[in-house]
């Protein structure tokens, strides 16, 4: 049981998907979920796991990733204020990435039923989860799209590495991505010039 839910309760309004919840609502979602510390390294959600529930980190800073055939994929880190897990809550998928702590962290856990009741009493609160998943899946196409490009280009021998300084600020989720494609770009570019003159 959550005791001074004020904290919480300042972060929730700052996040822009909890915005229009009335303020009665948001008091009953803190009231009624867990706070939870993770120690570093200490996973907080599993890819493949149910959706069952959404994490808002209060404090820290954790790391997503996926598991692949070749084995993990850093995607990125997130802080302070970010929500995990609310899309796979209304979507009813398995989770489709993992969040590890990289620093001690403390969450909020909000049960999906507990989402799902707030989505249903609030159509302001599902409009807005729409638009942020809207807004993330323009984010990746456009970066799905820029690589692919970059990649043809690269195998055409036509990539300038400073054209990569043009891809807007990645999603945090693709910042590990987009920072080891710069490296692979700025290593096989100099040295096919190197075999080539």
């Amino acid at each position: 049981m959550i005791g001074n839910v004020a904290p919480y309760l300042r972060l929730l309004r700052e996040h822009r998907i909890f915005g229009q919840v009335p303020e009665q609502a948001l008091k009953s979602l803190v009231v009624r979920s867990d706070l939870i510390s993770f120690a570093p390294n200490e996973l907080l959600l599993r890819q493949g796991d149910p959706s069952d529930s959404a994490l808002l980190i209060t404090q820290g800073e954790v790391e997503v990733f996926v598991e692949t055939a070749q084995g993990p994929v850093h995607l990125g880190e997130v802080s302070g204020g970010a929500l995990l897990g609310e899309v796979g809550v209304f979507a009813e998928l398995p989770r489709t990435a993992s969040v590890r702590a990289r620093t001690a962290a403390e969450c909020l856990k909000m049960s999906g039923e507990d989402m799902l009741r707030i989505g249903s009493d609030n159509l302001a609160f599902l409009r807005a989860v729409m638009k942020q998943l809207g807004e993330r899946i323009a984010a990746f196409n456009e970066a799905a799209g820029f690589y692919a490009d970059a990649l043809t280009r690269l195998e055409r021998h036509e990539l300038d590495p400073k054209s990569l300084d043009r891809q807007p600020q990645p999603l945090p989720e693709l910042a590990g991505f987009a920072s080891a494609f710069r490296r692979m770009v700025e290593r096989i570019v100099p040295r096919r010039s190197a075999t080539t003159e």
